[in-house]
């Protein structure tokens, strides 16, 4: 996963695919040839031209697939690869692998150079590569395919949509979830967080799960820091939002994001249930680390995403389990993940939308689960036992299902075309209110100014 400008690693869910129909109509004229063969009446010369052309050898297509990631995610998409040769053995599919820093320049690159690969991984800049209409539109292709997006990806394709049109099928993406530490709950006899917490059930636990010693806190009740995910959930939860939904106009400065990122900030410095930047540091941290800071026994309460699960396995002695995340006014939280695109104007966009369709089905995301690399985007597969019941988590009874129970809320970050420079204008105000305090009316208020003359 390209967890999006990972500082820390990137829900969910969504997307849909192609076309059975060859395999179909093949099997239709043969059927059809033997039962006539059957009755002795068949001569050469009555075979139709299309049995004729059913029964040629389909033409082979070589194509290449450009992704990130770590070597379990490479090892991944090539087993992953290989079942799309099995499963359609005109096809071969050939994983790129290209580094995550400076992956969507190359491939930009590439793109301009008509030398781009036939299928391409896109994460949080799929909309700054549809708004240069430099991808296929998958709308049209999934609808002549027949694909139900819904049934096959829940709400996750938002994510890859432009303009109304669906340019990237949600391949990978689980909700961002709550973690947290069974045995601090215990001890402090706080009962397990809930689908139904509010922030003030956040709170009052988070206050009873802080434990301080000689004046420093040894354990934080929760800890989060300045990736965007983690404060802009809190604005969705109290009904804010950053642009309208057309992408056009900025809606930050409002009364709902106002008392959101207050309340956010007040964790840390009113509260002090949760740690600062130079808290991080006193744990060998750096700021906003709470992954690190859950696995070392020094907080309760963590949000994150799947990612989360392979590195929280390898910890001896850490009791911890999983849990739908939280609300206020709505319910809302963030998917991450990637998608499946194709590049405009190639050669086999047919076979590629073929192999795509498959690798976003049942079948073509097991590796996703069987190698613990990432939530599957198929519906299905998220909701079976081979997810909610992992082999390697028997008799753990652990709460896999709190990614399926997250899927309903899942809303879709405003994924502008500029949404690096928006990033940008975010981490350069929230860096200092969040290292001070304060109230941030002001701060949203410049954030406004600041966000109106990226987008305009």
């Amino acid at each position: 996963m390209k967890k999006l400008n990972l500082r820390v690693l990137a829900a969910t869910l969504v997307a849909g695919l192609f076309l059975s129909g060859c395999g179909a109509a093949s099997g239709s004229n043969s059927s059809k040839k033997d039962d006539m063969a059957s009755k002795g009446n068949v001569k050469t010369s009555s075979v139709s031209k299309n049995d004729k052309e059913s029964e040629m050898p389909k033409e082979a297509v070589n194509l290449k697939m450009a992704c990130w990631g770590s070597e379990n995610d490479i090892k991944t998409y090539e087993a992953r690869a290989a079942m799309v040769h099995e499963k359609y053995p005109e096809i071969t599919l050939e994983v790129m692998a290209i580094p995550n820093d400076g992956y969507d320049t190359k491939i930009q690159t590439m793109i301009a150079s008509g030398d781009a690969p036939d299928i391409i991984q896109v994460g949080e800049a799929s909309n700054s590569y549809a708004s240069k209409g430099v991808l296929e539109d998958l709308s049209k292709l999934s609808e002549t395919a027949g694909l139900n997006l819904a049934k096959r990806f829940g709400t996750a394709t938002s994510t890859y949509t432009w303009q109304n049109t669906l340019y990237a099928m949600p391949d990978r993406g689980g909700a961002m979830i709550v973690y947290y530490n069974k045995d601090m709950f215990d001890a402090a006899g706080v009962s397990y967080p809930t689908k139904d917490w509010t922030w003030k059930d956040l709170l009052e636990a988070a206050k009873k799960l802080t434990i301080t010693k000689d004046g420093v806190v040894e354990q934080y009740g929760f800890a989060a820091g300045g990736w965007w995910p983690w404060w802009m959930s809190f604005m969705y939860q109290n009904g804010g939002s950053i642009l309208d939904s057309n992408l056009e106009n900025v809606t930050v400065n409002s009364p709902e994001n106002i008392e959101a990122i207050n309340f956010y900030n007040d964790l840390v410095h009113k509260y002090k249930v949760a740690p600062s930047a130079d808290d991080y540091s006193r744990f060998g941290l750096k700021d906003g680390q709470p992954d690190p800071l859950f696995a070392q026994g020094h907080c309760a309460i963590n949000i994150t995403g799947f990612w989360n699960v392979g590195s929280l396995e390898s910890v001896e002695g850490l009791n911890w389990d999983m849990a739908p995340m939280w609300k206020n006014k709505v319910g809302a939280t963030f998917s991450f993940g990637s998608g499946l695109a194709i590049p405009k104007g190639g050669k086999n966009v047919d076979a590629a939308f073929r192999a795509i369709e498959f690798l976003t089905s049942l079948d073509g995301q097991k590796p996703i689960v069987e190698n613990k690399q990432d939530a599957p985007a198929n519906v299905e597969l998220l909701q079976s036992d081979l997810f909610l019941k992992p082999a390697w988590a028997e008799g753990r009874n652990m709460n896999f299902n709190a990614f399926a129970d997250s899927a309903d809320i899942i809303v879709s970050p405003p994924l502008h075309p500029k949404w690096n420079e928006i990033q940008r204008v975010f981490d350069e105000n929230f860096s200092v209110l969040f290292a001070e305090g304060g109230d941030c009316a002001e701060t949203l208020k410049k954030i406004e100014k600041e966000l109106n003359d990226v987008i305009k």
